[in-house]
């Protein structure tokens, strides 16, 4: 490409019958200095263009960048939102199975409790039982040594003496006597007196003989 300095320093052979030169030069001048803000123009633009290219390209990094770092926030994204919802199933999952095994574990120790209460409850009527038995058989062998002790009373009882017979027959012992003592003062010795005196003395001993065998006895 022809610069400034080229249609400048252009040399033009000179013949017989050529162009004016004075005019050539006036004109190539103009040419030069026309040409001359067209090149620096042209190279001003060329700048601009680097620029702009140069622009143009930061540009599309930049986009490349921004894109990646959509592409790379979108995936992230994309990736947090299925981790957040795994770890949300997965902690719907542990929360269903660590209230199943609650619930699980309520009821057994709700059973286990109930269990213990019944065993409990089953002891204290055993205990019940047991009492009201030993309490029983106590009172029935109580009534039984009361019922053998008042066997031995009564029969003890039986075996004594009568006060008021002992009275009647000491009663009796002494009217005979005093009868006799009579009989003997006065002299009555008829044989009916002394009949009447017998029986009294048959009675007395009897009495007698009576008295030892209930002492016996």
């Amino acid at each position: 490409m022809l610069t400034p300095m080229d249609i400048h320093n252009k040399d033009f052979k000179r013949s017989f019958r050529g162009y004016n030169e004075d005019e050539i030069d006036d004109f190539l001048d103009q040419v030069v200095n026309d040409y001359e803000k067209l090149f620096r123009e042209n190279e001003r633009l060329k700048e601009d263009l680097a620029r702009a290219q140069k622009d143009n390209d930061n540009f599309h990094e930049r986009e490349k960048s921004i894109n990646d770092t959509l592409q790379l926030a979108q995936k992230t994204a994309e990736e947090t939102t299925s981790h957040a919802r795994k770890s949300a199933a997965e902690m719907k999952e542990n929360m269903e199975r660590e209230c199943q095994n609650m619930h699980r574990e309520a009821e057994l120790s709700i059973k286990q409790q109930l269990e213990e209460a019944t065993n409990r409850v089953r002891a204290i009527v055993a205990e019940y039982d047991r009492l009201v038995r030993d309490k029983n058989n106590f009172l029935r062998k109580v009534k039984l040594t009361m019922e053998s002790e008042l066997a031995v009373i009564n029969q003890t009882l039986a075996e004594l003496p009568d006060p008021e017979a002992e009275e009647k027959r000491a009663a009796v012992r002494v009217t005979v006597s005093e009868e006799e003592k009579a009989a003997l003062v006065h002299g009555i010795g008829t044989p009916e007196s002394s009949g009447s005196s017998q029986e009294p003395r048959a009675e007395e001993e009897q009495a007698q003989q009576e008295q030892p065998a209930s002492q016996e006895g």
